[in-house]
Protein backbone atom coordinates (compact mmCIF):
# COMPACT_ATOMS: atom_id res chain seq x y z
CA UNK A 1 0.00 0.00 0.00
CA UNK A 2 3.27 2.30 0.39
CA UNK A 3 3.28 2.63 -3.17
CA UNK A 4 -0.07 4.84 -3.56
CA UNK A 5 0.20 8.25 -2.65
CA UNK A 6 -2.62 9.84 -1.65
CA UNK A 7 -1.72 13.35 -2.20
CA UNK A 8 -1.66 11.90 -6.32
CA UNK A 9 -5.01 9.64 -6.22
CA UNK A 10 -7.22 13.09 -4.56
CA UNK A 11 -6.03 14.96 -7.46
CA UNK A 12 -6.43 12.77 -9.99
CA UNK A 13 -9.84 11.66 -8.95
CA UNK A 14 -10.62 15.34 -8.86
CA UNK A 15 -9.61 16.20 -12.46
CA UNK A 16 -11.74 12.77 -13.57
CA UNK A 17 -14.48 14.30 -11.90
CA UNK A 18 -13.85 18.19 -13.59
CA UNK A 19 -13.59 16.51 -17.04
CA UNK A 20 -17.22 14.60 -16.92
CA UNK A 21 -18.86 18.01 -15.67
CA UNK A 22 -16.92 19.76 -18.21
CA UNK A 23 -17.69 17.43 -21.25
CA UNK A 24 -21.58 17.33 -20.21
CA UNK A 25 -24.52 19.57 -20.61
CA UNK A 26 -25.31 19.13 -16.93
CA UNK A 27 -24.63 17.28 -13.74
CA UNK A 28 -24.45 13.69 -13.65
CA UNK A 29 -23.49 12.20 -10.37
CA UNK A 30 -23.04 8.51 -11.00
CA UNK A 31 -20.95 9.45 -14.33
CA UNK A 32 -18.60 11.77 -12.18
CA UNK A 33 -17.99 9.26 -9.33
CA UNK A 34 -17.20 6.57 -12.12
CA UNK A 35 -14.61 8.80 -13.84
CA UNK A 36 -13.11 10.42 -10.43
CA UNK A 37 -13.00 6.22 -9.40
CA UNK A 38 -11.83 5.54 -12.85
CA UNK A 39 -9.30 8.40 -12.53
CA UNK A 40 -7.72 7.05 -9.33
CA UNK A 41 -7.50 2.81 -10.26
CA UNK A 42 -6.01 4.35 -13.49
CA UNK A 43 -3.17 6.89 -11.14
CA UNK A 44 -2.77 3.49 -8.74
CA UNK A 45 -1.88 1.44 -11.67
CA UNK A 46 0.65 4.01 -13.09
CA UNK A 47 2.43 4.25 -9.89
CA UNK A 48 2.55 0.60 -9.49
CA UNK A 49 4.49 0.49 -12.95
CA UNK A 50 6.47 3.45 -11.79
CA UNK A 51 7.73 1.36 -8.92
CA UNK A 52 8.46 -1.89 -10.89
CA UNK A 53 9.99 0.32 -14.05
CA UNK A 54 12.53 2.31 -11.83
CA UNK A 55 13.63 -0.52 -9.76
CA UNK A 56 17.11 -0.85 -10.51
CA UNK A 57 18.29 2.62 -10.59
CA UNK A 58 16.10 2.52 -6.87
CA UNK A 59 18.60 -0.29 -5.90
CA UNK A 60 21.12 2.20 -6.29
CA UNK A 61 19.93 5.61 -4.93
CA UNK A 62 16.56 4.57 -2.99
CA UNK A 63 17.11 1.44 -1.16
CA UNK A 64 14.13 3.09 1.08
CA UNK A 65 11.70 2.33 -1.71
CA UNK A 66 9.10 -0.55 -1.65
CA UNK A 67 10.69 -2.46 -4.37
CA UNK A 68 14.39 -2.30 -3.16
CA UNK A 69 13.75 -2.78 0.70
CA UNK A 70 11.98 -5.66 -0.12
CA UNK A 71 8.33 -4.29 1.52
CA UNK A 72 7.21 -4.91 -2.34
CA UNK A 73 7.69 -7.39 -4.58
CA UNK A 74 8.69 -7.02 -8.43
CA UNK A 75 5.52 -9.64 -9.00
CA UNK A 76 3.89 -7.95 -6.64
CA UNK A 77 4.07 -4.59 -8.18
CA UNK A 78 2.95 -5.68 -11.47
CA UNK A 79 -0.11 -7.15 -10.12
CA UNK A 80 -1.35 -4.77 -8.61
CA UNK A 81 -0.44 -2.62 -11.50
CA UNK A 82 -2.39 -4.70 -13.62
CA UNK A 83 -5.85 -5.65 -11.42
CA UNK A 84 -5.97 -1.54 -10.84
CA UNK A 85 -6.11 -1.00 -14.83
CA UNK A 86 -8.69 -3.93 -15.22
CA UNK A 87 -10.62 -1.64 -12.64
CA UNK A 88 -10.39 1.53 -14.59
CA UNK A 89 -10.63 -0.19 -18.03
CA UNK A 90 -13.76 -1.87 -17.08
CA UNK A 91 -15.35 1.15 -14.74
CA UNK A 92 -14.67 3.18 -18.65
CA UNK A 93 -16.01 0.79 -20.51
CA UNK A 94 -19.43 0.52 -19.12
CA UNK A 95 -20.32 4.42 -19.81
CA UNK A 96 -17.94 4.90 -23.06
CA UNK A 97 -15.48 2.73 -24.37
CA UNK A 98 -14.07 5.62 -26.28
CA UNK A 99 -12.54 6.55 -22.83
CA UNK A 100 -10.19 3.82 -23.02
CA UNK A 101 -8.06 5.72 -25.62
CA UNK A 102 -7.12 8.58 -23.22
CA UNK A 103 -6.46 5.41 -21.03
CA UNK A 104 -3.98 4.29 -23.35
CA UNK A 105 -2.81 7.43 -24.28
CA UNK A 106 -1.36 7.83 -20.42
CA UNK A 107 -0.55 4.53 -20.33
CA UNK A 108 1.89 5.22 -23.36
CA UNK A 109 3.45 8.29 -21.89
CA UNK A 110 3.66 6.88 -18.52
CA UNK A 111 5.75 3.70 -19.58
CA UNK A 112 8.13 6.15 -22.14
CA UNK A 113 8.78 8.34 -18.69
CA UNK A 114 9.84 5.18 -16.65
CA UNK A 115 11.75 3.64 -19.91
CA UNK A 116 13.25 7.04 -21.67
CA UNK A 117 11.84 10.14 -20.97
CA UNK A 118 13.03 10.95 -17.85
CA UNK A 119 16.48 10.99 -18.68
CA UNK A 120 14.99 13.84 -21.68
CA UNK A 121 14.87 16.42 -19.22
CA UNK A 122 11.46 18.45 -19.86
CA UNK A 123 10.19 15.97 -22.13
CA UNK A 124 9.59 13.68 -19.35
CA UNK A 125 8.13 16.00 -17.64
CA UNK A 126 5.61 16.67 -20.63
CA UNK A 127 5.05 13.06 -21.12
CA UNK A 128 4.30 13.12 -17.15
CA UNK A 129 1.83 16.32 -17.32
CA UNK A 130 -0.12 14.68 -20.11
CA UNK A 131 -0.43 11.52 -18.63
CA UNK A 132 -1.06 12.28 -15.10
CA UNK A 133 -3.07 15.57 -15.83
CA UNK A 134 -4.44 15.64 -19.18
CA UNK A 135 -5.85 12.32 -20.00
CA UNK A 136 -7.79 12.02 -17.18
CA UNK A 137 -9.69 15.25 -18.00
CA UNK A 138 -10.30 14.02 -21.19
CA UNK A 139 -10.85 9.97 -20.22
CA UNK A 140 -13.57 12.04 -18.16
CA UNK A 141 -15.33 14.07 -20.57
CA UNK A 142 -15.52 10.48 -22.28
CA UNK A 143 -17.89 9.47 -19.53
CA UNK A 144 -20.70 12.74 -20.35
CA UNK A 145 -19.98 12.70 -24.34
CA UNK A 146 -18.82 11.26 -27.11
CA UNK A 147 -16.09 12.29 -27.52
CA UNK A 148 -14.60 15.33 -24.88
CA UNK A 149 -15.38 18.63 -26.93
CA UNK A 150 -13.01 20.91 -28.67
CA UNK A 151 -13.22 23.41 -25.73
CA UNK A 152 -11.49 21.55 -23.64
CA UNK A 153 -8.38 21.98 -25.12
CA UNK A 154 -7.55 24.74 -22.94
CA UNK A 155 -8.36 23.13 -19.94
CA UNK A 156 -6.68 19.93 -20.73
CA UNK A 157 -3.26 22.30 -21.50
CA UNK A 158 -3.57 24.32 -18.25
CA UNK A 159 -3.52 21.01 -16.21
CA UNK A 160 -0.94 19.29 -18.64
CA UNK A 161 1.32 21.98 -17.74
CA UNK A 162 0.62 22.11 -13.92
CA UNK A 163 1.77 18.53 -14.15
CA UNK A 164 4.87 18.99 -16.04
CA UNK A 165 5.63 21.88 -13.43
CA UNK A 166 5.03 19.71 -10.09
CA UNK A 167 7.45 16.49 -11.97
CA UNK A 168 10.02 19.20 -12.55
CA UNK A 169 9.39 20.16 -8.93
CA UNK A 170 10.27 16.64 -7.69
CA UNK A 171 12.73 16.44 -10.47
CA UNK A 172 14.45 19.43 -8.57
CA UNK A 173 13.98 18.60 -4.77
CA UNK A 174 15.34 14.83 -5.78
CA UNK A 175 18.35 16.39 -8.07
CA UNK A 176 21.10 14.69 -5.46
CA UNK A 177 19.69 11.01 -6.23
CA UNK A 178 19.49 11.66 -9.85
CA UNK A 179 22.78 13.00 -9.90
CA UNK A 180 24.56 9.51 -8.19
CA UNK A 181 22.20 7.33 -10.89
CA UNK A 182 23.82 9.44 -13.78
CA UNK A 183 20.43 10.45 -14.50
CA UNK A 184 19.72 13.25 -16.70
CA UNK A 185 17.01 14.99 -15.52
CA UNK A 186 16.56 19.06 -16.20
CA UNK A 187 17.33 19.84 -12.94
CA UNK A 188 20.96 17.36 -13.25
CA UNK A 189 21.58 19.08 -16.95
CA UNK A 190 20.77 22.27 -16.45
CA UNK A 191 21.37 23.21 -12.35
CA UNK A 192 18.68 24.57 -9.82
CA UNK A 193 18.91 28.32 -10.84
CA UNK A 194 18.16 27.50 -14.40
CA UNK A 195 15.34 25.07 -13.00
CA UNK A 196 13.56 27.82 -10.96
CA UNK A 197 13.76 29.78 -14.06
CA UNK A 198 11.63 27.26 -16.01
CA UNK A 199 9.40 26.34 -13.01
CA UNK A 200 8.53 30.12 -13.67
CA UNK A 201 7.48 29.70 -17.08
CA UNK A 202 5.28 26.65 -16.17
CA UNK A 203 3.59 28.22 -13.78
CA UNK A 204 2.93 31.44 -15.66
CA UNK A 205 1.45 29.30 -18.79
CA UNK A 206 -0.57 27.58 -17.08
CA UNK A 207 -2.43 30.37 -14.70
CA UNK A 208 -2.21 32.76 -18.26
CA UNK A 209 -4.26 29.52 -20.09
CA UNK A 210 -6.43 28.72 -17.34
CA UNK A 211 -7.14 32.41 -17.34
CA UNK A 212 -8.42 32.58 -20.96
CA UNK A 213 -10.43 29.14 -20.03
CA UNK A 214 -13.58 30.77 -19.89
CA UNK A 215 -13.38 32.98 -23.02
CA UNK A 216 -11.90 29.78 -24.73
CA UNK A 217 -14.89 27.23 -23.60
CA UNK A 218 -17.37 29.84 -23.84
CA UNK A 219 -18.54 29.40 -20.26
CA UNK A 220 -18.73 32.97 -18.43
CA UNK A 221 -16.42 32.92 -15.12
CA UNK A 222 -18.54 32.55 -11.73
CA UNK A 223 -17.71 33.60 -8.73
CA UNK A 224 -16.59 29.87 -7.39
CA UNK A 225 -13.66 30.00 -10.42
CA UNK A 226 -12.49 33.61 -9.57
CA UNK A 227 -12.16 32.23 -6.00
CA UNK A 228 -10.61 29.37 -6.55
CA UNK A 229 -8.20 30.84 -9.27
CA UNK A 230 -7.61 33.82 -6.89
CA UNK A 231 -6.23 31.55 -4.36
CA UNK A 232 -4.24 29.95 -6.42
CA UNK A 233 -1.94 31.93 -7.64
CA UNK A 234 -0.22 33.55 -4.62
CA UNK A 235 -0.21 29.97 -3.27
CA UNK A 236 1.64 29.07 -6.59
CA UNK A 237 4.10 32.12 -6.28
CA UNK A 238 4.84 31.23 -2.91
CA UNK A 239 6.07 27.67 -4.25
CA UNK A 240 8.18 29.75 -7.10
CA UNK A 241 9.86 31.75 -3.83
CA UNK A 242 10.89 28.18 -2.36
CA UNK A 243 12.44 27.04 -5.24
CA UNK A 244 14.91 29.76 -5.56
CA UNK A 245 18.25 29.18 -4.91
CA UNK A 246 19.14 31.44 -2.05
CA UNK A 247 15.96 29.90 -0.23
CA UNK A 248 17.97 27.95 1.40
CA UNK A 249 16.83 24.54 1.35
CA UNK A 250 12.80 25.24 1.45
CA UNK A 251 12.58 22.79 -1.38
CA UNK A 252 10.27 20.54 0.74
CA UNK A 253 8.25 23.11 1.98
CA UNK A 254 7.77 23.93 -2.10
CA UNK A 255 6.72 20.35 -2.67
CA UNK A 256 4.08 20.45 0.11
CA UNK A 257 2.95 23.96 -0.87
CA UNK A 258 2.56 22.42 -3.93
CA UNK A 259 0.20 19.39 -3.12
CA UNK A 260 -2.63 21.82 -1.79
CA UNK A 261 -2.36 24.37 -4.89
CA UNK A 262 -2.68 21.74 -7.58
CA UNK A 263 -5.59 21.00 -6.00
CA UNK A 264 -7.35 24.68 -6.80
CA UNK A 265 -7.08 24.64 -10.42
CA UNK A 266 -9.35 21.25 -10.96
CA UNK A 267 -11.44 22.92 -8.45
CA UNK A 268 -12.15 26.28 -10.41
CA UNK A 269 -12.75 24.47 -13.24
CA UNK A 270 -15.24 21.85 -11.83
CA UNK A 271 -16.59 25.73 -10.39
CA UNK A 272 -16.67 27.00 -13.97
CA UNK A 273 -18.95 23.81 -14.78
CA UNK A 274 -21.34 25.51 -12.62
CA UNK A 275 -20.54 23.10 -9.13
CA UNK A 276 -18.95 25.69 -7.11
CA UNK A 277 -20.44 23.86 -3.83
CA UNK A 278 -19.04 20.23 -4.88
CA UNK A 279 -15.46 21.60 -6.03
CA UNK A 280 -15.60 23.39 -2.40
CA UNK A 281 -16.46 19.94 -0.61
CA UNK A 282 -14.34 18.34 -2.92
CA UNK A 283 -11.01 20.01 -3.16
CA UNK A 284 -11.88 20.57 0.92
CA UNK A 285 -11.69 16.71 1.43
CA UNK A 286 -8.95 16.35 -0.63
CA UNK A 287 -7.21 18.64 1.04
CA UNK A 288 -7.74 16.85 4.45
CA UNK A 289 -7.05 13.64 3.01
CA UNK A 290 -3.51 15.12 1.94
CA UNK A 291 -3.27 16.82 5.42
CA UNK A 292 -3.69 13.59 7.43
CA UNK A 293 -1.95 10.74 5.48
CA UNK A 294 1.83 10.36 5.23
CA UNK A 295 3.97 11.26 2.58
CA UNK A 296 6.87 8.83 2.81
CA UNK A 297 7.66 8.64 -1.00
CA UNK A 298 8.20 12.75 -0.59
CA UNK A 299 10.16 12.72 3.36
CA UNK A 300 11.77 9.25 3.26
CA UNK A 301 14.77 8.06 5.57
CA UNK A 302 18.26 8.95 4.44
CA UNK A 303 19.87 6.43 1.75
CA UNK A 304 23.03 4.77 2.44
CA UNK A 305 25.28 7.26 1.22
CA UNK A 306 23.45 10.09 3.14
CA UNK A 307 21.32 11.26 0.68
CA UNK A 308 18.11 12.78 1.39
CA UNK A 309 15.66 10.87 -0.37
CA UNK A 310 12.57 13.08 -1.17
CA UNK A 311 11.38 10.87 -4.15
CA UNK A 312 9.76 11.50 -7.08
CA UNK A 313 6.22 10.82 -8.70
CA UNK A 314 3.80 11.31 -12.21
CA UNK A 315 0.03 13.77 -13.32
Amino acid sequence: METLRPYDLVVVSLIGATGTALGGPGPDAVAQATAAVAAAAACASALYAADYLTRSQDMATKPDRPIPSGRLSPCAATTSAGLAAVVAVVLMSLLNVRALLFVVLAAVASYAYGRWLKDRGLWGDAATGFAGWSCPLLAGACLAAPWPPAELVAPAVALGVQGAFGNLLLALDDRPNDLKAHCRTHPVRHGPTRTARTLGVLSAATYTTAAFTPVLTGRPPTAGFLLFLGAAVPLAVAVLAATRPHAGGRLHQAVTRHLYERLLLPGALLALAGQTTAATAATAAAALTIALTPRPMLHAAPARSGLRLPGGTTL
